[in-house]
């Protein structure tokens, strides 16, 4: 049978039918050209498109192949050959391109999210805006890319003979699954881009990506149940069994992600608690090797710490000496020091910093005199001190110093909270995601 054989057969049945070109591309997932290339005798429908366009004009796709209708086939016996295999073959079609469209709306909405809640740290201010612009435009895309597809998806299956088929049913369920994950992303975007602003572009905003993943998951949970109720997709009743078992399974779930979350907050603080009760030594004659060459030098270093300590004696930086020959004086040119202090390897080094004050001179009658003040009172770049210390004791004879710090505990706890609570809400997501699985098994268990 020629080509212009089936297109005119085609045509044929279609006017029969009472149908438009428009009318029978809805029908069958393609384009009104198609159905005109056909009937044209410009192109031949796809071996698997056979079997829908047979069934949607009431005859067999050997007719269609002939090009005539068979002179001892029904109207009956033609509407049921090969139903099965266009209706499978529509909604396959229509989630085939559902699915290529959601993937690209989640990646759409993924990048949005990363962005809402890290824009304000790669952003520079001046130009924060522009990265405002940048989340606004992913988020409108992802939302119309996703809505135009599930239209589309929903216009194609449900109508006809087909809206209340079982696997309609279960397809419609998959795609409202992918609008429920875009509507989860776009608005925990929408909540990260709004805090942004709020807050004047904060650092570490993931901070609250947990608060606000609950309150997306909440908002995408609600907007799954309208979509049900409104293409009346029921899920199946659970036995007793699994009611109690679901029951169980969250008071479990909810204890296990509570406990995780009280940990991962509460632990920078109990540490730093700890560590502020655990007294600390530094021997200065272990520490020949590294800070002082020598146990004199050792035993020098540490009686001007004990001196600045209890005496509160002043520290100098030596800017310059020399020795008059006219008054026969010994002459150091100091300058009185603002200093801090860092935990070294053997100790707490100090590290000076030159106070604003004038240079001043002090006069000795000797070199020893100038020599031992120097000693006393002099920085050095190796002296172990530390002005942040409290109960402080000194050991002559072996040359110890046992102390505690005395630091902001408070803030170094606040320091590192961020830190563990990201690490808690990974682990409250793997909990969760384990929890969901371990769920779903039992659950088919009991239903088996």
């Amino acid at each position: 049978m020629e080509k212009k054989t089936i297109g005119t057969f085609l045509s044929a049945l279609r006017k029969a039918n009472g149908m438009t070109q428009q009318e029978v591309a809805d029908k069958l997932n393609v384009s009104n050209k198609t159905v005109s290339k056909w009937e044209r005798d410009e192109g031949c429908p796809e071996i698997m498109m056979l079997p829908a366009i047979a069934e949607l004009y009431s005859v067999t796709v050997d007719e269609i192949l002939r090009g005539e209708k068979s002179a001892n086939t029904s109207h009956e016996e033609t509407k049921s050959i090969k139903s099965e295999e266009r209706l499978r073959y529509l909604i396959e079609k229509a989630s085939v391109r559902l699915t290529n469209s959601s993937i690209i709306a989640v990646a759409l909405g993924a990048v949005a999210l990363i962005l809402a809640y890290t824009v304000s740290d790669i952003v520079y201010n001046t130009v924060l805006w522009v990265g405002y612009v940048i989340i606004l435009l992913l988020i409108a895309a992802s939302i119309t890319v996703e809505m135009i597809s599930f239209n589309n998806f929903t216009s194609s299956i449900h109508n006809g003979d087909i809206v209340d088929t079982q696997l309609a049913e279960g397809i419609t369920k998959k795609a409202v699954k992918y609008v429920t994950a875009v509507s989860f992303l776009m608005i925990v975007s929408l909540l990260g881009l709004a805090l942004s602003i709020i807050f004047d572009g904060p650092t570490m905003l993931f901070v609250a990506l947990p608060a606000t993943a609950v309150a997306g998951g909440i908002a995408a949970y609600k907007i799954r149940c309208a979509l049900y109720k409104k293409y009346n997709i029921c899920e199946p009743e659970l036995s007793p069994e699994q009611k109690s078992c679901r029951k169980k399974h969250i008071k479990i779930t909810s204890v296990i992600i509570a406990v995780i979350i009280v940990v991962s907050v509460a632990f920078p603080f109990v540490s730093v608690a700890v560590e502020s009760t655990i007294p600390c030594e530094f021997c200065f004659t272990n520490a020949v090797g590294y800070q002082y060459p020598n146990n004199e030098t050792a035993e020098s270093e540490y009686y001007k710490l004990k001196d600045y300590v209890t005496d509160y004696r002043c520290l100098y930086y030596l800017i310059d000496e020399e020795y008059r020959e006219d008054t026969q004086k010994y002459v150091l040119y100091l300058q009185e020091l603002n200093y801090v202090f860092n935990e070294g390897k053997n100790g707490y080094e100090l590290t000076a910093v030159v106070a604003l004050t004038a240079e001043k001179q002090f006069e000795f009658d000797s070199h020893t005199e100038a020599r031992d003040f120097k000693n006393k009172n002099v920085y050095n770049e190796d002296s172990p001190m530390d002005e942040l210390q409290k109960n402080i004791s000194f050991d002559d004879e072996t040359l110890t110093v046992s102390y505690q710090l005395n630091r902001d505990y408070i803030g170094q706890a606040l320091d590192i909270l961020p830190v563990f609570v990201i690490i808690g809400s990974c682990a409250c997501i793997i909990a969760f995601a384990a929890s969901v699985a371990v769920y779903y098994k039992k659950k088919s268990k009991l239903s088996a």
